[in-house]
């Protein structure tokens, strides 16, 4: 039996949608450390699912979120200068970073020197690059929304040349390295500052009562792929005692 194409990491949401999520995380905890799951539960999830753990993880591509110790974050500076940065020379230069940050959109830059290629253009790379269909219609979207979002915030600046840092900037701390770990905490969310984004797509959610399954598919390669995640996902059940590394494997996976 073949192997089912994976499409490379990218970021699942466009930057103008994550800066707002990050907000919410910001506005309760400003950048004190936090667990991932009390995260999740500020962006409207009861707790880790799939879908709050790919949100989390496209946070920490664009620099918005930063991962400190096994199962902790914190929102970093590039999102504290986005959201309340003085003068607006310090927003810009943190909008642009942030826009910047994925190693995918990097990429893409450095292929097109700097500039931005056209629709077109960028499908053709991606497909040359690994891409499935369906992964190409999704990445050419977070890619083209966030630099419409960038030109739109007057961040849009050459890539080639980064936007010089403001002298009244605070200095950027030197971030630990540390693979993180699953949270484990898993109460359910009093009251939700937004809605969560709703899908059909199979999915799981982990409560206190266990790993509960949702979702409906008709495709069977989907059901195969949904069911080798699982097995992979097994690490949260308490029955289950699995290695560190196998954790930080799966987590790895999610694009944290």
């Amino acid at each position: 039996m073949s192997t089912r194409m994976r499409s490379p990491n990218f970021p699942g949401i466009p930057l103008e949608q994550a800066v707002k999520m990050v907000e919410q995380i910001f506005d309760n905890n400003r950048q004190a450390v936090i667990m991932r799951g009390d995260a999740a539960k500020d962006l409207g999830y009861s707790g880790l699912t799939g879908r709050s753990l790919k949100i989390l993880g496209a946070l920490n591509q664009y620099d918005l979120i930063e991962n400190v110790q096994k199962g902790q974050l914190r929102v970093t500076d590039t999102a504290r200068d986005i959201l309340h940065g003085y003068p607006e020379d310090v927003r810009l230069a943190a909008l642009h970073k942030a826009g910047n940050a994925p190693a995918l959109f990097s990429s893409i830059y450095d292929r097109f020197d700097g500039e931005v290629p056209g629709e077109n253009a960028v499908r053709s790379y991606l497909m040359q690059n690994g891409f499935t269909n369906k992964g190409v219609d999704k990445a050419l979207e977070s890619f083209l929304s966030t630099n419409r979002y960038l030109e739109i915030k007057g961040a849009a600046k050459s890539h080639r040349d980064p936007v010089p840092e403001s002298p009244q900037s605070p200095p950027q701390p030197e971030k630990q390295e540390v693979r993180p770990m699953l949270a484990t905490s898993t109460e359910q969310a009093i009251g939700y500052a937004n809605p969560p984004i709703e899908s059909d797509e199979l999915d799981f959610n982990l409560t206190k009562s266990g790993l509960t399954l949702t979702g409906t598919t008709q495709s069977k390669s989907e059901l195969l792929q949904f069911l080798e995640k699982l097995k992979a996902l097994a690490v949260l059940l308490p029955e289950e005692k699995r290695q560190e590394s196998e954790e930080d494997d799966e987590i790895k996976k999610l694009g944290l």
